[in-house]
């Protein structure tokens, strides 16, 4: 018979959460090509103004930073990032 004692479910539980946490980070990485730009979309903040498509306060939606060729992080949760020629 299988017996599972507190301290392993809590060692299994957070071998979990560590593979769910690094998962994110590896996801939040982003390469972009040197004929490439990533355009960034901030998903959680305040939102724009109706006049403005694009944020420059770090408001929620398009950002007017866009990402260079390299390797670059922008964290999964909070930023949407596609890459464009």
């Amino acid at each position: 018979m299988l017996s599972l004692s507190v301290s392993d479910l809590l060692t299994s539980g957070a071998v979990i959460l560590c593979l769910v946490v690094i998962g994110i980070v590896l996801k939040s990485i982003y390469s972009i090509g040197p004929t490439e730009v990533g355009l960034v979309r901030k998903r959680i903040g305040k939102k724009l103004p109706d006049d403005n498509p694009v944020a420059f306060n770090g408001e929620a939606g398009y950002q007017a930073d866009l990402l260079m060729p390299g390797l670059r992080f922008k964290f999964l949760l909070f930023y949407a990032v596609t890459k464009h020629p």
